[in-house]
């Protein structure tokens, strides 16, 4: 039988692929960010975001490690997809990936670099994957599925990013599991709590693996940084307070910060609280616009 022996949640931001020196030159994505505010001027020197990217790089390496000791046979990704696999012809909550092999991409494009170019293959761990996919369909859920990406590029950056830090050597295989949180209608917080205890069910009868990692791929708030809502987020996490989790308003989940989901999903299949090991809030105007960064793991 199977055993989830751990879970991550971490950002796939570009600002962790890039100089601090250039978050400035990313667009800000938000059309109205408000006013600006004058007390994160102490943010923006590049001292304050060097600092910062150093967080973030460290945080991830902790990961990579803690990965890397608990040597899963089989990671599944629960990441979002942005207009790179789920398309406007269809787009479904919850996609299963059942295919033998993938590419994933970096996809960083904001100063002419290519897709293809940033591309990796990884393995499948397909019987794992259509265990999923016919178990969570016994459970009443209808996820779509796909046995081949629709871009050459392969799985999108909330895929590719974590991959390129977390699992350099490409020493596991993988079970990519896309979900729709940024076009609305998306699915709701409690929909994906409860598709992340259904996933852990399922995992814990299946015969497939022996030990499984689930991974959260974005947040935390974005494009405009919102840390007052972030703290209470960690803080629910942290106290496995499930209603919190349920109850949240898709009002709040939109644009970058829709990516909680993924963090939703892998609580529900963690059910215990979260060790944070940073918040890093990654600003790069006076207008708030940014990525606050999270990064933590279930044991």
């Amino acid at each position: 039988m199977a055993k989830v022996i751990g879970c991550i949640g971490t950002a796939h931001a570009p600002q962790l692929l890039m100089p601090p020196e250039k978050w400035q030159d990313l667009p800000d994505r938000v059309q109205n960010p408000g006013p600006e505010r004058p007390e994160l001027l102490k943010e923006l020197t590049l001292e304050a975001k060097q600092a910062k990217f150093k967080r973030c790089l460290a945080a991830m390496e902790l990961l990579r490690q803690k990965l890397d000791e608990w040597a899963p046979d089989a990671f599944i990704l629960v990441g979002d997809d942005q207009r790179e696999n789920i398309l406007e012809d269809n787009t479904p909550p919850f996609t299963i990936y059942v295919g033998a092999e993938v590419y994933a991409t970096l996809h960083f494009r904001y100063f002419g670099e290519s897709p293809n170019a940033q591309k990796k293959k990884y393995r499948v761990h397909s019987a794992l994957a259509k265990s999923l996919l016919n178990g969570l369909m016994e459970t009443g859920f209808d996820p779509a599925w796909s046995r081949k990406a629709r871009i050459e590029a392969g799985l999108g950056h909330a895929f590719g990013r974590v991959l390129h830090f977390l699992m350099p050597e490409r020493s596991y295989s993988i079970v990519p599991v896309m979900v729709n949180t940024y076009y609305p209608p998306a699915p709701t917080a409690k929909r994906c709590l409860d598709f992340g205890k259904a996933l852990r069910e399922i995992i814990k009868n299946s015969n497939d693996a022996e030990k499984v990692v689930v991974l959260a791929s974005g947040g935390l708030s974005h494009t405009k940084i919102e840390e007052d809502l972030d703290h209470r987020f960690i803080e629910a996490l942290k106290c496995c307070d499930t209603s919190y989790l349920a109850n949240m308003p898709s009002s709040v989940l939109v644009e970058g910060t829709s990516e909680l989901r993924n963090w939703i999903i892998t609580a529900g299949v963690a059910s215990k609280g979260i060790t944070m090991i940073d918040y890093v809030p990654c600003y790069r105007t006076l207008k708030g616009v940014g990525c606050a960064m999270g990064f933590g793991y279930w044991n």
